[in-house]
């Protein structure tokens, strides 16, 4: 009887911890036409609140995603592997050019600066919405983003 009373005990864990692994896929970022040396933001977006609302905290910077690292490149062509459990993201990327930690407008409110999303869609005038530049993330992904 002991043995199996241990027997379901150990199952019992053995499927209570299996519910607790994620699995995680690599999502390989390829970033083209960079045009200057500067430091490359990119913000990994899961909230669609949080991306589509322009709240920013007391330092200036944005709320809300979900993964997030800035790299100092000086060349055409960036690439980065990291990975991502299954789920519905949003890349979104700009070059700071002039090492700043912001993204520069002009007058009119136009980026300075050049930037990219996860689906490569022209957006004149306004930042896509979440819906528009998202994507289903389900395996291994090389997602080509192209700065403008």
């Amino acid at each position: 009887m002991r043995f199996y009373l241990y027997l379901f005990f150990i199952l019992n864990i053995t499927s209570l911890s299996c519910q607790d692994i994620i699995e995680s896929y690599d999502i390989t970022l390829n970033i083209k036409n960079i045009k200057t040396k500067g430091s490359l933001f990119i913000a990994i977006w899961t909230d669609s609140n949080a991306f589509n609302s322009n709240k920013s905290d007391s330092s200036e910077s944005k709320n809300g995603f979900k993964y997030g690292f800035k790299e100092n490149v000086n060349q055409k062509y960036f690439n980065k592997t990291i990975k991502l459990p299954k789920g519905k993201y949003l890349v979104s990327i700009y070059l700071d050019k002039n090492f700043n930690n912001k993204m520069d407008y002009n007058f009119l409110g136009i980026p300075k600066e050049q930037y990219g999303f996860s689906t490569n869609k022209i957006i004149r005038f306004r930042k896509p919405s979440f819906d528009e530049a998202s994507f289903v993330f389900q395996n291994d992904l090389i997602l080509d983003i192209s700065l403008q």
